[in-house]
């Protein structure tokens, strides 16, 4: 038996399971990056009972060791054991901008819809077969009707119980219409869809009135492959170790999850009438990257990691749900926005659709800063993409004290003349960690107080908060009587009755030396990115009218914090758009819209890509942009003025 607190949940595993592999079966989520390899020292646990530690020493002091700290994916379970999991690696809810792009989109064409129709009864001067009958109605000019074999095995019924007056609702996905539901009376105005976008860490979810084009409710929450890796290079590595089948199962019962809480939250919603049922739902429109969509439809994404980097589609088929597992309409479509290349995926396609940079004649750029930095250049004419790996240093990976933007998240700093620091976390509580923003910030004000310089050493200073720490030179951010983050334990309590206790003094967070480099990498790869697609086509910042910056990350920046560390390009502010969820957006306008199907079509067709790891110009743009803000520093005029006032 197998207790994990302070959840109190417990699970049955057999001997020589791994604490991480329990905590799956358990449905607890522990944050592991490296997908169990322990490589990351990340999924750090307390353990008593009979379990045995196989690696990860190193990851623990003295204390920590005597104490029961163990990783969880290097600790086997042999019997009865009890594992707390400390405050700062639980997965937990975060801050996701799920706003979007809701353009005008004239008249709707959506994926699928809901038709009323009165038949006449048959007679014997008349007696049409159903099927026929309806599609008599349905295309009085004639043409070719799709219907499954689901529906053809309720049609008789339906037909007769509603005295002939039904709502046929049809695929509408391709060039022959399909017939995927029949429902008693007038229920055309029921009629919803599902915009998703799979991301590698987050998945969100829309539930769209494909009758109004209204956004009835939305949900999020974390992808549960994260427990397999949290990289796109680590899924595909779980899944050639033979976990394909276990990707696929967790995006799947992800999206379930959230299609449930997308239905009871439209229980209150009164301008569709009440309660959306799941069968209600009659098409899906789906963005991700490349790997996230082999990996939903139970492909295998082995080789999209070597050379030629060839994926298994690109333009996926329109599926139905029962063939995808996901639990709508079985006969529902569901269609993926298409993929460039193995490191430009359908939710880069998406951004472009709802950037709209695709329809003008001005020069654009759109940047998708995540694990793999996307960049996007051009215009109605012409697009070139490319993509970097940037890393997860903003997204809590390679950070000591790193982690997403959830609560307890430091998300702005500040640093005094004096070198005091003033922070800012999500949700107003205690600091548990640093998130990309906050990064960001921290960065800046240590370049700009001269606390490091430009290589991301960090300088002497007149301040406690500089010192040297067990891996070289580190800055506090923030005191340990300041944090959550303490030394955890587990005592007994009336016997078998077991409690969490947190010791009163908790942890400092810091930032070492090698954190900042990290950081700097990531921010070389994005700006280096988009140095070489313009030196491609020959143009310069100066010739970009708008940048697009997508996904929700971008909207929590400060513009002038990013481009003081060299992130983004030393331009006015106001060529700056921030897209908030474009994938999901561009999933949006696809769900809703032929046309927006045919400009992704469009969009995936016009783009050309540019494999930067085989391009020597991005590896010197890489290393000239290793430095703060850059080693030209004519290219940051502001920032070279910021550093004169301060």
């Amino acid at each position: 038996m197998v207790r994990f607190l302070p959840q109190n949940v417990t699970v049955e595993v057999t001997p020589g399971t791994t604490v991480l592999e329990a905590a799956y079966h358990a449905g607890v989520m522990i944050n592991s990056i490296c997908g169990g390899k322990g490589t990351c020292g990340k999924c750090r646990v307390i353990v008593q009972g009979d379990a045995e530690s196989f690696g990860g020493r190193e990851f623990f002091s003295e204390d920590e060791w005597k104490a029961g700290y163990r990783l969880a994916c290097r600790t086997r379970i042999h019997g009865n054991v009890e594992i707390l999991v400390p405050e700062e690696i639980q997965i937990a809810s975060h801050q996701i901008l799920t706003s979007y792009i809701v353009e005008r989109l004239g008249k709707l064409s959506p994926l699928s819809s809901a038709r009323y129709f009165e038949l006449s009864p048959p007679t014997l001067d008349d007696n049409l077969a159903d099927l026929e009958r309806l599609r008599r109605s349905l295309l009085p000019s004639g043409g070719d009707l799709f219907t499954t074999l689901r529906v053809l095995r309720v049609m008789p019924r339906v037909l007769r119980e509603s005295r002939w007056k039904v709502t046929a609702v049809l695929d509408e996905s391709g060039e022959v219409i399909g017939l995927i539901g029949l429902r008693p009376g007038n229920a055309a105005a029921r009629n919803f869809g599902i915009a998703v976008d799979i991301g590698t860490t987050t998945v969100v979810l829309s539930l769209v009135d494909l009758t109004t084009g209204n956004v009835i409710a939305q949900a999020s929450n974390y992808n549960k492959q994260i427990m397999c890796g949290e990289d796109v290079l680590s899924r595909i590595t779980y899944a050639e170790e033979g976990g394909l089948s276990r990707l696929n199962q967790l995006i799947i019962e992800t999206i379930n999850y959230l299609i449930a809480e997308l239905c009871n939250a439209s229980e209150n919603c009164e301008e569709i009438g009440g309660k959306v049922s799941a069968h209600e739902i009659s098409s899906m429109a789906v963005a991700g990257n490349t790997t996230m969509i082999h990996l939903f439809l139970g492909l295998d994404p082995r080789y999209i990691r070597y050379e030629p980097y060839v994926p298994s589609v690109s333009i996926p088929p329109i599926y139905r749900a029962h063939e995808i597992g996901v639990n709508i309409n079985p006969d529902a479509p569901v269609y993926c926005v298409p993929s460039r290349a193995s490191y430009v995926g359908g939710d880069i396609t998406a951004d472009v659709v709802a950037s709209g940079m695709h329809l003008k004649s001005e020069i654009a750029m759109l940047i998708d800063v995540g694990t793999n930095g996307e960049v996007v250049l051009g215009n109605s004419d012409w697009l070139i993409s490319c993509s970097c790996s940037a890393g997860p240093a903003f997204e809590g990976g390679e950070v000591r004290y790193g982690m997403r933007a959830m609560s307890g998240a430091i998300e702005r700093v500040r640093i005094l003349e004096n070198y005091d620091v003033k922070y800012s976390t999500i949700g107003g509580t205690k600091p548990r960690g640093i998130c990309g923003s906050g990064l960001i910030d921290l960065i800046a004000e240590m370049f700009l107080r001269g606390l490091i310089d430009k290589k991301g050493h960090i300088q002497q200073a007149n301040t406690s908060r500089v010192r040297r720490g067990e891996d070289g030179m580190e800055f506090v951010i923030a005191w340990a009587n300041e944090t959550a983050i303490g030394k955890d334990k587990i005592t007994k309590l009336d016997g078998e009755q077991r409690i969490v206790v947190k010791e009163e003094k908790g942890r400092d967070i810091v930032i070492t030396e090698n954190d900042i480099a990290n950081i700097i990498r990531t921010k070389a790869a994005v700006y280096a990115a988009c140095c070489v697609l313009l030196r491609k086509v020959n143009l310069s910042f100066d010739d970009v009218s708008k940048v697009y910056i997508a996904g929700g990350f971008g909207n929590y920046i400060d513009m002038e914090r990013a481009i003081a560390i060299g992130l983004l390009p030393d331009l006015p502010f106001n060529r700056f758009v921030f897209l908030g969820n474009a994938a999901l957006a561009g999933a949006y306008l696809t769900l809703l819209s032929k046309d927006k199907r045919v400009e992704a079509q469009r969009v995936y067709e016009m783009m050309t890509y540019l494999e930067l790891s085989t391009t020597q110009m991005f590896f010197d743009e890489f290393s000239s942009a290793l430095f703060l803000p850059h080693t030209d520093i004519s290219r940051f005029p502001t920032v070279a003025e910021l550093i004169r006032k301060v």
